[in-house]
């Protein structure tokens, strides 16, 4: 007599090798996929808003890239741009933002890394990537409301703009180079992922130095004594990332 159907093991009928991939009803899901539809929805229209003004952009990204890495490129251009460069950089600040809670919610997910982000562990996904998120834009709000109090305390607001003017330039710079290779992070796995990972630290390394460079050239220029330029890279600079960076070193 055959054996009742309902009786039959997966390895019985496909062998010891065999497994059942559905518990309770729910498939369990791995990679990408295992973050769900709508943080791919999410990364797309980031990706897609990103590739918007970067078509509508496209002459001063351009001039803003070559500008970054050559000091012979004609500097009367900024007039040109003066109007639009404001915009760039609310634009490109938004979509770095979002881009760096994307990429924190993708590693405590499939690095199995959301234990880290104590005290944020408790959170969801999102939740740590609305954290990120609001963090980010927080600090950025911060140091601009400081750097406009320590202008107008001291009577040098030109230069308190002129330092603001570098740090958001610099980070349209890091956004517009790295946005490819930060969505190709999000989007896949393995070797690739990998890579672009790698080249995004490596980008934003250079760029730091860089970085640092214009700010020491700034506060010799306006006869700021060294002193002054390391309080404020103390300050305005590692204070704030040593904030955001806080649960990940507890953790």
């Amino acid at each position: 007599m055959l054996q009742s159907v309902e009786h039959i093991s997966a390895e019985e009928l496909f062998g010891a090798a065999s497994r059942l991939v559905v518990e309770n009803g729910n498939i369990e899901l791995s990679g990408i996929a295992s973050l769900g539809s709508m943080y791919q929805l999410a990364t797309g229209v980031v990706a897609l808003f990103f590739i918007f003004i970067s078509v509508r952009y496209f002459d001063l990204f351009r001039y803003l890239i070559i500008s970054s890495v050559s000091k012979n490129a004609d500097r009367s251009d900024i007039h040109i741009y003066s109007a639009e460069i404001k915009n760039i950089e609310i634009l490109t600040s938004l979509i770095g933002a979002a881009l760096i809670a994307l990429f924190v919610m993708r590693i405590s997910v499939m690095e199995g890394l959301q234990h880290i982000f104590s005290p944020l562990a408790s959170l969801s996904v999102w939740g740590i990537g609305g954290v990120f998120l609001a963090s980010i834009l927080a600090i950025m709000c911060g140091e601009r409301a400081m750097l406009y109090i320590i202008g107008a305390m001291s009577g040098r607001n030109d230069a308190c703009n002129t330092i603001w003017h570098i740090k958001l330039l610099h980070f349209c710079i890091i956004v517009i180079i790295l946005a490819p290779m930060l969505i190709l992070t999000l989007l896949t796995e393995g070797v690739v992922a990998k890579i672009a990972l790698y080249t995004s630290v490596a980008v934003c390394l250079i760029s730091l130095i860089l970085f640092i460079k214009e700010t020491f050239l700034l506060f010799r220029a306006q006869r700021f004594s060294i002193f002054h330029w390391i309080l404020y890279l103390c300050a305005l600079e590692i204070f704030p990332l040593s904030l955001l960076l806080a649960p990940i070193l507890r953790g």
